[in-house]
């Protein structure tokens, strides 16, 4: 039964009732969380401002997995028993690319088929749809530097929607939802603004904040 969670941002504290979801998808206390950032982090400033956001969900232990500059294979068999990986937001295409270079693409899915929980925060969110689209649009300042080609934007294809975080509405985004339906009419967009969230539950979908389907 796949359980994923794809958040827009969390920089501040999510609601209650959204972390009180994520704890029950977690099912259990004292639970271990993966960690995999979008690239190496090696001061930590973005780990531990998010692991104190973590801890309140309950995780007493982590398994750090640098993907990128620091990776090593041997923690891969820590990651796998872990209740809940976390994938961090950042540069999309960077951390897609270090995901392919890794193969850790058929891991991550393999990991959620056999019943892990995913959690994925802007960049870690888009990774888990079918394609990095609409990150053209989101990460606009890394596309000079993307070593992917539009070819290579697939994704881990563990949803059937388009996930657009950090949704204010304002044209450019307007913009970029027309082009997207433009080049993929058939597939739905979620505009989700920051502290917007959507939670898969096996068969079931919820939102939480005020996310636009388009």
């Amino acid at each position: 039964m796949k359980r994923l969670v794809l958040l827009s941002e969390w920089k501040d504290d999510i609601s209650s009732e959204f972390e009180k979801r994520i704890v029950s998808l977690i099912g259990k206390e004292r639970s271990k969380l993966g960690y995999i950032p979008s690239q190496t982090d090696p001061d930590g400033t973005y780990y531990y401002p998010m692991k104190n956001r973590l801890d309140r969900l309950g995780f007493s232990g982590y398994v750090y997995c640098d993907i990128d500059e620091e990776f090593e294979a041997r923690v891969l068999e820590d990651l796998g028993n872990c209740d809940a990986i976390f994938l961090s937001g950042g540069n999309t295409f960077h951390f897609l690319a270090r995901l392919r270079e890794r193969g850790m693409l058929d891991w991550l899915r393999g990991y959620v088929n056999r019943g892990g929980l995913v959690i994925g925060v802007s960049a870690g969110a888009m990774i888990m749809t079918d394609n990095i689209n609409v990150a053209e649009y989101v990460d606009a300042k890394y596309l000079a530097s993307s070593q992917l080609s539009s070819s290579q934007y697939g994704a881990l294809g563990l949803v059937d929607f388009y996930f657009y975080p950090h949704w204010t509405g304002e044209p450019s985004q307007q913009r970029a939802i027309k082009e997207l339906k433009r080049s993929d009419n058939n597939t739905t967009i979620f505009a989700c603004p920051d502290g917007g969230a959507i939670v898969i539950d096996g068969v079931k979908r919820e939102y939480f904040d005020h996310l636009i389907e388009y």
